[in-house]
């Protein structure tokens, strides 16, 4: 099954919604909505945020409607799928722990996601 997502980038105070500089780098926020979960992870690209490479991406939120638990995938090195890309992974809370697959509904993640425009 593809992988299906939708990215809403939300407005900031003063109803902005493009990348917004913070020292040497570039953040926005966004609700990344995850209709179709894929085995090895939902991989997010950063032009889908205005970004051209993704250097830190936070979890402030998720709606949690389907009793799943959204992380962001890295290696043991802490590097994420790619510079250009990162992979949102959902654990299930039915009480087996077991990363989602197949046709689950991942359901709503906001981020705040760094990096370069």
């Amino acid at each position: 099954m593809a992988l299906a997502y939708t990215v809403t980038l939300l407005a900031d105070h003063k109803g902005m919604t493009t990348p917004r500089v913070h020292g040497d780098e570039y953040f926005v926020d966004a609700l990344v909505d995850v209709t179709s979960i894929v085995a090895a992870g939902s991989v997010i690209p950063a032009s889908a945020f205005g970004l051209s490479r993704i250097n830190t991406v936070l979890i402030t939120g998720s709606d949690n409607a389907n009793a799943v638990l959204p992380s962001v995938e890295t290696t043991a090195a802490g590097a994420y799928e790619s510079g250009t890309s990162f992979a949102l992974m959902f654990t299930s809370l039915d009480g087996t722990n077991a990363t989602l697959a197949n046709d689950a509904n991942g359901g709503s993640t906001r981020v705040r996601v760094y990096g370069i425009l």
